[in-house]
Formats: structure tokens, C-alpha cells, sequence
């Protein structure tokens, strides 16, 4: 097997492991707003809007660069980040924007080393993304390049700031649900990245 089928079948693998997973868009019972259903929609539109752009640059590839391996390696570990969070979630799972009305607080498992597993398993994957939409779209030679670029970017740009907002949104409400438990939690186990300082974020 060449490299560009080898990095085709890889991402094509991660993809699916990426949808299946982190793509449960599914309303649970009793679940709750945190932001209007609106809001909510337009962060699946970008979802899918990035997911597919990514698939098609993937399937456009002529041959991966150095850019290209470093973002399938940012993919890869992003999709294992957001595989184990949503094993160790279980139905406490809840599509980014909504939250239980009665959560479970989570701290086993990957979420033994950060907080937010799941979050910082799709920011390396939309990173993956960028990295690869800044080397290939250049070099498929489109005459609206620029426009695809610009149309990608503002999607990635409302998703990962939507993530983040959530984060925090569910950070304060778990604390409101589990007070001094929650705490002593959050002041061990960092916000996102595993190994920085909890309050590396100036998240509390």
C-alpha cells in the first residue's frame, strides 16, 4: 500500500471512529439547554460542514506532505481522546450545547487526567483539519480556493469557540450540582490538556 492509500484509509478509519462517537447528536431524555436549539443547529451545520470538507480534501489528496502526517497524527489522538471520554461517559453523554437534568459526574478514566477529554479530543481533530485545508487547498489549483478557505475557517472559528463556551457552561454547572466534590476535582485535574496546571486556563 502507497502512503496517500495508507493516509486515505487512515483518516477514512478515523473519520468513522470521529462520527460514530463524537457525532451522537441524539436529544437524551431529560436533557436540558444550556444555549437556544438555534445555536445548537448551526454548531451541527459546522460540524458536518468540517467533517465533509475534510473528507473531501482527503479524497482530492494527490500525495500527503509532512503538514498532512502532522495533522493525521493530531487526528488520531483526538479521536482516542473522544473514543474513551464517550466510553467512559456512557449515558451521562449529552451532544455539546445540552446538558442532564440530573449529570453524573465523571472521574474515572480519561477523565482522570483532564476534565474536558472529549473537548480536547475534537479541538486536535479540527486542528487536523486546518493543518490539512492550508496545504491542500492551495495545491488543488481552484479559482475559489480563497472562498472554500474562508467558508471552512468560519465554521472552525464558531466550533471551536462554541466548544470552549460549552466547556466552561458545564464546568459551572457541575459545580453548582456537586459543590465541594466537584471542586476538590477540578483542583487536581486540568481544565483541557492533560499535564498542565489546573488553573493553567484561568478556568475554574
Amino acid at each position: 500500500m502507497n502512503s496517500l492509500l495508507f493516509y486515505q484509509a487512515t483518516a477514512a478509519l478515523l473519520g468513522a471512529l470521529f462520527m460514530f462517537h463524537g457525532m451522537d447528536v441524539r436529544r437524551k431524555e431529560g436533557a436540558r439547554d444550556f444555549v437556544a436549539p438555534a445555536w445548537q443547529l448551526l454548531m451541527k451545520l459546522c460540524a458536518w460542514l468540517l467533517i465533509a470538507g475534510f473528507a473531501w480534501l482527503v479524497a482530492s489528496m494527490r500525495e500527503p506532505g509532512m503538514i498532512d502526517w502532522l495533522g493525521l497524527a493530531l487526528g488520531t489522538s483526538g479521536t482516542a481522546f473522544v473514543v474513551a471520554a464517550k466510553w467512559a461517559l456512557g449515558d451521562a453523554h449529552t451532544f455539546t450545547g445540552q446538558h442532564l437534568e440530573r449529570p453524573r459526574l465523571v472521574t474515572h478514566g480519561v477523565y482522570a487526567i483532564t476534565r474536558n477529554p472529549l473537548y480536547f479530543g475534537v479541538f486536535q481533530c479540527e486542528l487536523c483539519m486546518l493543518l490539512v485545508a492550508l496545504h491542500q487547498l492551495p495545491l488543488l489549483g481552484l479559482e475559489d480556493s480563497l472562498y472554500w478557505f474562508g467558508l471552512f475557517a468560519s465554521a472552525l472559528i464558531y466550533a471551536v469557540s462554541f466548544n470552549f463556551w460549552m466547556a466552561r457552561c458545564e464546568a459551572r454547572c457541575l459545580e453548582l450540582c456537586f459543590g465541594d466534590t466537584y471542586r476538590h476535582y477540578r483542583s487536581r485535574v486540568p481544565f483541557l490538556v492533560p499535564g498542565f496546571s489546573p488553573n493553567s486556563w484561568g478556568v475554574q
